[in-house]
């Protein structure tokens, strides 16, 4: 599970921003030191990066950023001082996402970082993802009742028809196939497909499984495949075979 780090000495910054994350159901794991943020992503990974720009000086700011940025497939927000503006074109060179300087709104800062992982999220590369197993990258297809579950050009059909599923559906109806019939908690959803729950909640998943509930529902015959258990989480039925087509 990868954490969001906030990169600050200073408490009451940590405080303040842990505690408006937490009311989205997000945990802020904070770090004093720069170098302990290079040995966690080498070691574990982290999901995104919150960095307080005053807690170093900028040549190794840059340095660090720099190399974290190949390693890091989450956003990057750099935190700065106002009279530090005129150097957020360094930041943007190096492929940081996003340049906010203080004073900033909490609330804020919180739909930035939604919306930076809501892109990432988008715009994933489906076949990169560690949630689709080799076994199934080898069959160019996989079959759950009349939807045919496309791996070679990533996608969900039905007759034919592209249901549409963004990169991150078309992984949680995967992971729910291979787990078809067994009931899955919001947080075994959150690890299995997000693989993290620090930047994640409850609310993630039950969005995507409402919208990936209402593309299947649209052209396919498997209505209300996806069954909620209430206060626990979700199951896919498992009253179809899963099926490999060649």
């Amino acid at each position: 599970m990868q954490p969001l780090v906030l990169l600050s000495n200073k408490l009451p910054l940590f405080i303040e921003i842990n505690g408006y994350f937490n009311k989205q159901g997000w945990f802020i794991r904070n770090i004093t030191d720069p170098k302990d943020i290079e040995k966690l992503v080498d070691k574990e990974g982290i999901a995104g990066l919150l960095w307080d720009f005053s807690t170093t000086d900028i040549n190794q700011t840059l340095k660090i950023l720099k190399s974290l940025r190949s390693k890091i497939s989450g956003p990057i927000i750099i935190l700065a001082p106002a009279k530090e503006k005129k150097r957020r074109s360094l930041f943007y060179n190096i492929n940081i996402d996003s340049f906010i300087t203080k004073p900033f709104e909490y609330p804020e800062l919180v739909a930035k970082v939604k919306q930076l992982f809501w892109v990432y999220d988008k715009f994933s590369i489906s076949k990169e993802s560690p949630h689709v197993s080799n076994q199934a990258r080898k069959k160019e297809t996989v079959k759950y009742n009349d939807i045919v579950i496309d791996f070679k050009h990533y996608r969900v059909t039905h007759n034919g028809y592209d249901l549409g599923l963004t990169p991150k559906e078309f992984s949680l109806f995967w992971y729910l196939v291979q787990h078809r019939g067994k009931v899955m908690s919001r947080d075994q959803l959150l690890e299995g497909v997000w693989g993290y729950d620090a930047a994640g909640s409850s609310r993630t998943v039950d969005i995507h499984i409402s919208h990936l509930r209402d593309k299947l529902d649209e052209k396919s015959k498997s209505k209300n495949c996806i069954k909620t258990v209430r206060g626990f989480g979700y199951v896919l039925d498992n009253k179809y075979p899963l099926v490999s087509e060649k």
